[in-house]
């Protein structure tokens, strides 16, 4: 391979050594890794979570030839009783080396609480100029998407620092007019290879990610593939290029 590739979102904890070994393997040497505490019920369990992918796991994936970078915040699915001490902890946080950005933040159901959560980190990254991972999930998608969007709207973060994650078909025209980044999950659950490459055009504005999870099934070399059968296809090059590598390395500068 001639030019190395980026996952821009995993959860390296959940990742299996082996699964690592395959994407450095595969050609990938940028990651970046999303904090996610599940069912978390403490603002320790994040605090300790930050300084665990910010350390012990960014050494570990150097070992293997990864440079390892790290987006924190408070997931939707583990939002515990004194979020607001995490928030007010991240632009602390941000400081810590190897620290690109915040995420994966969002909503699942979009209660007032999500609501909340997501919009008081919205406003840490407008103030702190930083981009931001923002959830779109399974189920609701579209009204998620719509009521997400309107809360960055309301905050007034800048466009070009807002990362709506898992977009697919169903809400990929509301990024783009938003002007949002689109980052494209790839695996069976969300955009398949063959999906990504039949639908080019409306996906050239984003970044790829595998956001592996041992939540479900997963493919760690979900970017590998789709680089490859862009490759296969005769894709525009400057397309694949920016999907798979130059357009994360711009929007959090790694």
């Amino acid at each position: 391979m001639e030019k190395y590739l980026v996952d821009s979102h995993i959860h390296v904890t959940m990742l299996p050594y082996e699964g690592l070994q395959a994407m450095a393997e595969g050609g990938i040497k940028k990651v970046i890794t999303c904090s996610i505490v599940l069912a978390a019920q403490h603002a320790e369990s994040y605090f300790d979570y930050f300084r665990l992918i910010t350390g012990f796991y960014r050494k570990n994936a150097a070992s293997l030839g990864i440079q390892l970078y790290s987006a924190i915040g408070v997931h939707p699915a583990g939002i515990p009783h004194d979020w607001t001490r995490v928030v007010n902890a991240l632009p602390d946080f941000l400081k810590t080396d190897g620290v690109v950005g915040l995420g994966e933040v969002g909503m699942n159901q979009g209660s007032q609480l999500e609501q909340d959560v997501l919009k008081a980190q919205l406003e840490i990254a407008r103030d702190h100029r930083v981009p931001i991972i923002v959830h779109i999930p399974f189920e609701n998608r579209l009204p998620i998407t719509d009521l997400t969007l309107s809360i960055a709207g309301q905050v007034g973060i800048p466009p070009h620092l807002l990362v709506i994650d898992h977009a697919n078909l169903d809400i990929i025209e509301q990024i783009n007019q938003f002007g949002a980044i689109p980052a494209i999950t790839v695996r069976s659950r969300n955009v398949t290879p063959e999906v990504l490459s039949d639908n080019i055009d409306r996906f050239a504005h984003g970044m790829l990610n595998s956001d592996f999870s041992n939540l479900f099934p997963n493919d760690p070399t979900g970017v590998i593939k789709a680089f490859h059968r862009l490759k296969n296809l005769g894709i525009d090059q400057e397309i694949i290029d920016n999907l798979t590598r130059k357009r994360a390395e711009s929007v959090f500068q790694i």
